[in-house]
């Protein structure tokens, strides 16, 4: 068996479409890190270490398993050192310096591979989707303005709550009829946004994330 750990549900849907694009059947996505319908996952490096030891990874039932997480603030390297300190407490010999890098285990017999969701080497999904968005996005776009009016009135919004809000409102307001929006809870969220066609999977920026699922054909 081959399984990945992600960080949210939106990943674990996200991922699962991206599997489903590239025809790759052999793979299972485990629960989120964090179980919660958000597109910010709160404390995902801190529960990475109890899922590790859930899956009991001594008992020889997973051949492959694969590590995704945000690169968020930290960048890319740091995040990878705080997955190699997790796998040191829990024994296991393994430790990356690179994304994509898949590594075995000998003690506990298993290939670890760990990939850290980036755009030039910082951030998280939510910049992906930005970047691969393949739809007309007025409504999505005309949030700058918004944002430059906060701004003029001497407040702000960080770059990471106005990219979630930007996403939120091209899936609402930009993908959804208006039939849809009168249930737009039901309609209009990230899940049913995954299944039209206003996402760009064949973008460069995925080419990394796609190599490092093929790893797990």
């Amino acid at each position: 068996m081959n399984k990945l750990i992600v960080e949210s549900k939106n990943d674990k849907y996200f991922i699962e479409k991206l599997i489903e694009h590239l025809n790759i059947k052999n793979i299972e996505i485990d629960e989120p890190l964090c179980n919660i319908d958000e597109f910010v996952c709160l404390d995902g490096i801190s529960n990475l270490k109890y899922k590790l030891e859930d899956l009991k990874l001594d008992s020889g039932e997973i051949d492959k398993l694969g590590i995704i997480l945000d690169a968020d603030k930290i960048g890319i390297d740091q995040r990878l050192e705080q997955v190699n300190n997790i796998l040191e407490e829990l024994n296991i010999n393994i430790k990356f310096t690179k994304n994509n890098e898949i590594k075995h285990d000998k003690s506990n017999d298993i290939e670890i591979a760990c990939h850290i969701l980036n755009i030039d080497g910082f951030g998280e999904l939510e910049d992906i989707l930005f970047q691969i968005k393949n739809s007309d996005s007025v409504f999505a776009d005309c949030l700058e303005s918004w944002k430059e009016c906060l701004d003029k009135n001497d407040k702000s919004i960080s770059e990471k709550d106005f990219i979630k809000f930007w996403i939120s409102n091209y899936i609402r307001f930009d993908t959804c009829t208006k039939k849809e929006q009168k249930q737009a809870k039901k309609n209009c969220n990230f899940e049913k946004a995954l299944q039209k066609d206003i996402w760009d999977f064949e973008h460069k920026v995925l080419d990394s994330l796609k190599e490092f699922l093929k790893i797990f054909e």
